[in-house]
């Protein structure tokens, strides 16, 4: 089967969810014995041909000169490469600044991860907001598979008239050895002694609330993020001064953010507009014990662990309370082994080549290599997390959150 991914920025990921998703993904369904290429912008720090034996086509990105222009027309120059070939699917990351190119989606071979809400998102207002809603609706009606990576997405994209499926996101698992506990010390911290707050700094990710509920509480929270935004510079002069908030900027060093995951007291997650969130996933498969926004995307991750929080207040009375070490241990496993079991990444490759198959005709596992790292077929576990198949019967930037 010939695969492209388009939507993202490309591989190897050197930016965010849709780009990591690609770069795990592609090459195992390579290792299944498909042609894959994932669609790279040109301005790409690595300028590989070929990742783990997919093929990266370059495609011109005039975003550094032209902003949010430049994102339409790389999409557009994708979309107008991809449809000259004889790919069998094309998957399609997202829709914001893609779906207004719909009308050239080859819709018989199209599956659309469809990602978050994004019309929802606080950052997308008034005009902009209705324009999301069109891009959405458009790339639902050109596509032949919506994926939703959230049961509570699914049940949202019912309205539409599209075969949809839930696929989540996946993620790795990583354990108190494999992490170098000396990194956190270039921080000033000690284990198990702050709270941790890693994403995006806008407002649908409630990090108002955070750092709020931070500065009430008294506790040392370490917040990662780029606070160099209108909005971030807005809420670093608010909380500067706050002595035990530390604002330790962007990181992208893995080892050192899972370092900082895992020997962290709580992880607090505030996202809300979104889907399954990479961020929570994350943090979950380094065994955090999760204080999340009350919400239903992040509450059918979490199955019932860690906490969840409507307001500051809340979340003020859970940094007080302290979860005992003894349920924080606990939950630690149980989350681990929850991220292993129904959000690793063979089980994700192994459901898109399940909705291929469906979209194509064609025996997308004909080759699948049975090993322990390759792919697996576990559709059960993912139904016993809440992520079953739903309706498979006949699926600033403007970027949208799975792809910035």
């Amino acid at each position: 089967m010939k695969i492209a991914v388009l939507g993202s920025r490309g591989i190897p990921n050197k930016y965010g969810g849709f780009e990591e998703m690609a770069a795990q993904v592609a090459p195992l369904w390579h290792e299944a014995g498909h042609e894959v290429v994932v669609y790279t912008v040109s301005d790409h720090p690595d300028q590989e041909e070929y990742v783990g034996g997919v093929r990266v086509k370059h495609v011109y990105n005039p975003e550094s000169t032209l902003g949010l222009a430049g994102q339409f027309i790389y999409d557009l120059l994708c979309i107008l490469h991809a449809r000259r070939q004889d790919y069998d699917v094309i998957l399609q990351l997202g829709y914001t600044t893609s779906g207004v190119w719909s009308f050239l989606w080859p819709r018989k071979k199209t599956v659309t991860n469809m990602d978050g809400i994004e019309h929802q998102r606080a950052k997308y207002r008034g005009p902009l907001a209705g324009f999301l809603r069109w891009s959405e609706r458009r790339a639902a009606k050109r596509s032949k598979l919506l994926v939703a990576d959230n049961p509570e997405i699914g049940t949202y994209l019912k309205k539409f008239k599209t075969p949809q499926r839930t696929i989540a996101y996946g993620t790795k698992v990583i354990s108190p050895n494999d992490t170098d506990k000396e990194r956190i010390k270039q921080f000033g911290l000690r284990s198990k002694w702050y709270h941790l707050h890693i994403g995006r700094v806008q407002p649908d990710n409630h990090v108002e609330e955070i750092l709020t509920a931070a500065k009430i509480s008294g506790k040392t929270l370490v917040a990662v993020g780029d606070y160099t935004t209108r909005y971030g510079r807005t809420l670093k002069k608010k909380f500067e001064e706050v002595e035990h908030i530390k604002f330790v900027g962007t990181i992208y060093d893995k080892e050192t953010l899972n370092a900082l995951r895992v020997h962290a007291m709580t992880y607090i997650h505030g996202h809300s507009a979104g889907g399954t969130n990479p961020a929570l996933l994350e943090a979950m498969g380094c065994g955090c014990f999760v204080l999340a926004h009350s919400n239903p995307f992040n509450a059918s991750v979490l199955g019932g662990l860690g906490g969840l929080w409507h307001n500051s207040a809340e979340l003020v009375h859970m940094l007080k309370r302290k979860a005992p070490a003894q349920l924080r241990r606990e939950q630690a496993a149980i989350s681990r082994e929850r991220m292993k079991e129904h959000f690793n990444w063979p089980l994700i490759a192994s459901q898109y080549l399940d909705a291929f198959e469906q979209v194509s005709g064609k025996d997308a596992k004909q080759n699948m290599r049975q090993s322990e790292e390759g792919l697996v077929e576990a559709e059960e576990t993912s139904e016993a997390a809440g992520f079953d198949d739903a309706g498979i019967d006949d699926a600033g930037s403007l970027r949208s959150e799975g792809r910035s």
